[in-house]
């Protein structure tokens, strides 16, 4: 089976990359960590599965699961994600991926994620689950996002909101730590897949 791996993890990317090797029947043909760059690469490289993270470095893994899964319907997608929100497994569902796991999942799990997508199984995590709870955004926190989305720096959010720029600073590290994300186009990708923020 050859796989395209679109990870922006670069450690995680070559760790699964490597395990990859060790097993007889895979075959890492590609990896990004792009989103937008997974249809070209299903383009030139014709893979049965290619493995999406939810937040990449350039926006949002479902929404190029979707465009694969209208341009190239026979490939498989699987959606990974380290943020641990059910209304992503639910926006994957409905872009057509064909499962979706977290990424504490197993080497040995994903392995067998990826035989069962060749056998057309769809398999995604009970929504609501105990395990699996939404990051909570205060109402500040979503003024904040949302003034991150418009493209202003946390020196004008400060100024705009009349709070100190070490206060913003701090609120924007604790979105990153409470959600699992690195930077801002991902903050800003999560809150609009989520509904939690709209722009005008």
């Amino acid at each position: 089976m050859k796989i395209v791996l679109i990870e922006d993890e670069n450690l995680l990317s070559t760790t699964l990359a490597k395990a990859f090797e060790q097993v007889a029947d895979i075959e890492v043909v590609g990896r990004s960590d792009k989103a937008s760059e997974a249809p070209d690469m299903c383009r030139r490289l014709q893979p049965d599965i290619v493995v999406m993270d939810v937040f990449t470095n350039d926006g949002s893994g479902i929404d190029y699961t979707a465009r694969i899964k209208r341009d190239f319907p026979a490939i498989k997608v699987l959606v990974m994600t380290g943020v641990e929100d059910d209304r992503l497994v639910q926006a994957a569902e409905e872009a057509g991926a064909d499962m979706f796991f977290w990424k504490n999942t197993s080497l040995e799990e994903l392995t067998e994620f990826i035989r069962y997508a060749q056998k057309s199984y769809r398999v995604f995590p009970s929504l609501n689950s105990d395990n699996h709870k939404k990051p909570s955004f205060s109402d500040l926190d979503l003024r904040i996002v949302t003034l991150l989305a418009q493209g202003k720096s946390a020196r004008e959010i400060a100024a705009e909101l009349y709070l100190g720029y070490g206060t913003v600073r701090i609120h924007i590290s604790h979105l990153y730590a409470t959600t699992g994300l690195k930077s801002r186009a991902q903050l800003v990708a999560y809150a609009l897949r989520a509904g939690l923020i709209r722009l005008e």
